[in-house]
């Protein structure tokens, strides 16, 4: 299989520089100057497969009618990804139903290019086939404890770190409505619950990309803009094949889940493969902590494998948590990491950018990789699929 670059309407540094970074992932990369040209090679050397082209065209609606125009036609030797800075859902629609052609963000280059040629190459959409995906669910014991924090942070670093990079991870924001995840990582929020809830047998694979709001690092965020949707209407079957259709593509999943409990809370705790139960360590916290400790262990079909993070946390003058003694007679001493307080992390949710994307602070960060560490070392207990069982 041949790769292709060819730059339409870019700026000549731009698109060199564009270049450059897919040239690190792909260094077999081919630049030509026309379509026609990789229809010549196509021709030549059809036995090798489907071509792969990337594109980086001008938003002129001509270029875009020739773009939708050779994705139908040229399908069978062909395959395009258009890069561009953005596309309309309708447009994105029209070029995913040509049946040979994809979409990527400039700012989700090179890896969502690498992650189209490797299902590509596989011939099966389904890059994670026949194997299950990690879902770790983040439980805040109390609201404002910073678990949305954690588990961006946490989701960040599997992305970053070198053993867990070339997997495929996400995050799903629950809180609908005061979701913030987006905002730690400057996105624009783009799952529409609402219109999910309403006719669940709209969400196809079109729908499903169009959902998805691409960081930089490769993570992959599925968060609904904030509105004050009524938790209690939602369609649980929603939920159902919007899991189903993530536990196909992703290899991690990891859960922000509001501080309410609703019935497909205690649904999807049960069915996750760990949990990590969050908080702080106040006095009042800590009996938050506990209670909270308490009904995960108590869901029916309980999870597998449950932590417990301890967010901001003082330190000692010579080292060391304090009040840690109180942590470990409320809580144990088992899988309880400690997450010190860090002037980095207002500073990373200020820049939209984590701390295990920037690598801004040594300390924060080895605490965050414990317990992405964790997550990492979750085995699957499902079959490969999510069926939260809520029908």
């Amino acid at each position: 299989m041949a790769i292709y670059f060819l730059s339409s309407g870019f700026e000549d540094e731009m698109a060199s520089a564009l270049q450059q970074t897919i040239r690190q992932a792909i260094p077999d990369l081919i630049e030509i100057r026309d379509i026609q040209d990789v229809a010549r090679r196509a021709t030549t050397k059809s036995n090798e497969g489907n071509f792969v082209l990337l594109v980086a065209p001008s938003n002129e609606s001509g270029d875009f009618a020739d773009l939708i125009k050779a994705a139908s036609g040229k399908r069978e030797d062909i395959f395009f990804v258009l890069i561009s800075e953005d596309i309309s859902a309708s447009d994105y629609k029209r070029l995913v139903r040509t049946g040979g052609a994809d979409w990527v963000a400039i700012s989700a280059v090179p890896q969502d290019i690498v992650d189209i040629v490797r299902r590509r190459r596989s011939g099966n959409e389904e890059a994670s086939v026949g194997r299950a995906p990690v879902v770790a669910s983040f439980v805040p014991s109390a609201g404002g404890v910073g678990n949305t924090t954690l588990a961006v942070e946490v989701a960040s670093h599997l992305k970053a770190n070198k053993a867990t990079a070339q997997r495929n991870v996400c995050i799903v924001d629950l809180d609908f409505q005061t979701s913030h995840v987006c905002d730690y990582l400057d996105l624009e929020p783009r799952l529409q619950i609402q219109e999910v809830s309403t006719n669940p047998e709209r969400l196809d694979d079109q729908l499903f990309d169009i959902f998805i709001s691409r960081h930089s690092s490769g993570l992959h965020v599925f968060s609904a803009p904030r509105a004050k949707f009524d938790y209690y209407d939602l369609n649980i079957s929603a939920l159902d094949m919007l899991f189903n259709m993530m536990s196909t593509r992703y290899d991690f999943i990891i859960i922000d889940l509001p501080v309410c409990w609703f019935s497909w809370t205690f649904e999807i705790i049960a069915r996750s493969d760990g949990v990590v139960v969050t908080g702080i360590n106040t006095i009042p916290g800590l009996r938050q902590f506990s209670e909270t400790v308490a009904a995960v262990r108590g869901v029916r079909g309980s999870p597998g494998q449950m932590a417990v993070a301890v967010n901001r946390c003082e330190r000692r003058l010579l080292g060391g948590i304090a009040r840690r003694r109180h942590v470990e007679e409320v809580l144990g001493r088992d899988n309880v990491f400690y997450v010190r307080d860090d002037p980095m992390v207002l500073q990373s949710a200020n820049m939209g950018v984590p701390m295990a994307v920037a690598k801004s602070s040594r300390q924060a960060n080895s605490d965050i990789a414990a317990i992405g560490a964790f997550c990492a070392g979750m085995k699957p207990l499902r079959v490969p699929s999510i069926d939260l069982g809520m029908r």
